[in-house]
């Protein structure tokens, strides 16, 4: 089990620039401010800016005082709705909402978060601060992880950004969709927008962010497995931290740096770097950050088979999750406290922890666990029964040594026949129970796929359309008939576009197109039309003994976005007079062949925009292979091999 805590992104240091314009006349400092306030005797604009700046310098430093804050940023927010001043309206608004951010408030986040954005638009303030707040909503969602949300929030202050040329753009609103790609499990694209809000905070010398952003691209590297890339991009994070004596995200990098190390294989490497963790978290008093670092030892010692140390520091771990009443890191340190156990052999124990495990799951969660723990309790019963007949065994040893060899033996075969029985009960059970998990998990992941698929094809464009949409009326305002003209076409295509999306997801998920044949069908109907367009001869075949093979929902899916990804290709980029398209089988194995007479290109060097590398992914996840044979001038030969399931 992989267990990955993460320093939340901290907007409000990352959005200096966005919110931090104050009146040249009112100190920036706690100490200065509060002299100001106690000096300067008219309640006015600037007035609220200090009770701001006073409220932000209160929860946002060393040692936070939350009450206080609260108590000056609530007179902001009078004062200001006296004033009708929308500027220190909006700024009260955020630092309430990070003060509930950082406390673990987040739907109240989000509240407070979007009040500071309706009055920034109500007041019509600049570009850069509504594109800003945007994205303050967007952090605050990203906390009750809803990552669709957040994806959509973010690109919306992206799009206003580019269409208002903010400059330099909002390094938090790159960094935020990075963070939410990272956990929708799209690592690839996270990374981008990572890149590029690593070197806006470059321009703005911003070492805490840069900092925060190079640790999470660590994690990104770790779930491509380029632990080489993720060790030296939390080495980096590392430095920044030190450098502007970032403590807790200086324990949080070397945690990741230890999990890294672990995932190498590199054990007793990573356990200095875990223990310099713990030992800042003594030193702060963060019981978070100290439960985060015994959990990791205590799964680095467990891999090292050193038993002692794994539960000592696990139990200390879950101690902490207990105090602070942190339900997530309880579950996870109990599961991992029963998996500890299990590998001990000490399954009684293993029970005991995998039963209050699911005590605090909910009914989806059971049924997935509920194999492992009938395994458990099979386990435990079983070495029960077989230490009781030992004994019933030794006592009939010493009672009856007269009685005749022949009864002891139909003793013995009685006994032994009913733990057969026993036995057989058990794993049919165990059995019974695997088969439903194995539904169970074939039908979420089923729904998974669902989900992931409309949010890929549809939502993005459904973004889109409604962007645009809201743009016709500001174009037509603007007397601009040609801008509006471009919309309405873009959104036509991108309509028709969500048409063909829906009907692949559609075409996917139907069982009635459980076959090769089906599948065969369906790339002639896509390739035919679009090579008479390029007067391409095409010739397409089909080995007839594949006719009726089924084939599973993931592997079909898989073969079609394959073959339509190299077709898509083929037209693109071949300038090809010939192709061909062949679905052969070879013993037991399928064999797809997409071969053009065209220009060919340098396999060595291949072009980011053939996706070579997202077709060879889902070849691999399907179970198969793909070779790509290519030389310039001399056309390109792909074969896709894949085992077949009769």
């Amino acid at each position: 089990m992989k267990h990955r805590y993460l320093v939340i992104l901290l907007f409000f240091k990352l959005l200096s620039g966005v919110f931090s314009s104050t009146l040249a006349q009112v100190p920036k400092t706690l100490d200065s401010v509060t002299v100001y306030l106690k000096t300067h005797t008219v309640q006015d604009t600037n007035y609220v800016i200090a009770l701001n700046v006073m409220g932000r310098e209160l929860h946002s430093k060393g040692n936070p005082d939350y009450k206080r804050a609260d108590s000056v940023l609530w007179v902001a927010e009078k004062l200001a709705i006296k004033l009708n001043y929308g500027l220190g309206l909006s700024k009260a608004y955020t630092n309430l909402a990070s003060i509930y951010y950082l406390t673990d408030r987040p739907q109240q986040a989000v509240e407070y978060f979007q009040k500071a954005l309706t009055t920034a638009e109500n007041h019509k303030l600049s570009p850069r601060f509504i594109c800003g707040a945007i994205s303050n909503v967007a952090a605050a969602l990203s906390k009750l992880q809803q990552y669709e949300k957040v994806v959509a929030m973010q690109l919306r202050s992206l799009r206003l950004q580019e269409q208002y040329n903010v400059q330099p753009r909002i390094a938090t609103t790159y960094g935020g969709l990075g963070s939410a790609y990272r956990e929708l499990d799209k690592p690839r694209e996270a990374l981008v927008y990572y890149q590029q809000a690593l070197a806006l905070m470059l321009a703005e010398k911003n070492i805490s962010g840069m900092a925060i952003i190079e640790n999470n691209m660590g994690v990104c590297y770790d779930g491509l497995k380029r632990y080489d890339k993720s060790l030296a991009s939390y080495k980096m994070a590392l430095k920044h931290a030190e450098e502007v004596d970032f403590a807790l995200l200086q324990a949080d990098i070397l945690v990741n740096i230890g999990l890294a190390l672990k995932l190498s294989n590199r054990f007793k490497e990573a356990i200095p770097y875990v223990e310099r963790s713990l030992a800042i978290g003594r030193r702060q008093e963060n019981k978070a950050t100290m439960a985060t670092a015994y959990f990791n030892l205590g799964q680095i010692y467990e891999e090292l088979k050193d038993y002692m140390p794994a539960e000592a520091n696990m139990k200390k771990a879950l101690e902490l999750a207990n105090e602070r009443g942190n339900k997530e890191q309880i579950a996870n340190y109990t599961q991992g406290l029963a998996d500890l156990y299990g590998g001990m052999k000490n399954f009684q124990q293993a029970y005991v922890f995998q039963l209050e495990r699911n005590k605090q799951i909910d009914s989806a969660t059971v049924a997935r666990t509920s194999a492992e723990v009938q395994r458990l309790v099979a386990h435990y019963e079983t070495e029960k029964k077989e230490a009781q007949i030992k004994l019933l065994r030794q006592q009939a040893q010493l009672h009856d040594e007269e009685l005749n060899r022949q009864r002891l033996q139909r003793n013995a075969l009685l006994i032994g026949g009913t733990m057969l029985l026993l036995l057989s009960a058990v794993v049919s059970a165990w059995l019974l129970n695997r088969s439903r998990l194995r539904r169970l998990d074939e039908a979420q992941r089923l729904r998974k796929q669902i989900a992931h698929d409309l949010h890929d094809e549809v939502g993005s464009t459904l973004s889109s359309i409604s962007l645009l949409s809201g743009m016709v009326n500001s174009l037509i305002a603007q007397k601009r008939p040609e801008a509006v003209e471009r919309a309405i076409q873009k959104i036509n295509t991108d309509a028709r576009q969500i048409l063909e999306s829906m009907d692949e997801i559609i075409w996917t998920i139907n069982p009635g197109n459980d076959s090769l044949q089906r599948i065969a069908m369906r790339l002639q109907e896509y390739a035919q039309p679009l090579m008479e367009s390029k007067d391409i001869s095409f010739s397409f075949q089909i080995d007839p003994t594949l006719v009726d093979i089924p084939i599973s929902m993931e592997v079909r899916r898989s073969l079609y976005l394959i073959g339509k990804e190299a077709i898509n290709n083929l037209i693109k980029y071949s300038q090809a007079t010939r192709a061909t398209v062949r679905f052969t089988r070879r013993d037991n194995q399928l064999e797809v062949l997409i071969q053009d007479n065209g220009r060919g290109f340098d396999v060595a060097q291949p072009s980011k925009r053939t996706g070579q590398t997202s077709m060879k992914q889902r070849a691999e996840a399907m179970g198969g292979s793909l070779d790509v044979q290519s030389t310039p001038g001399q056309g390109t030969r792909l074969v896709l091999t894949t085992a077949v399931v009769e």
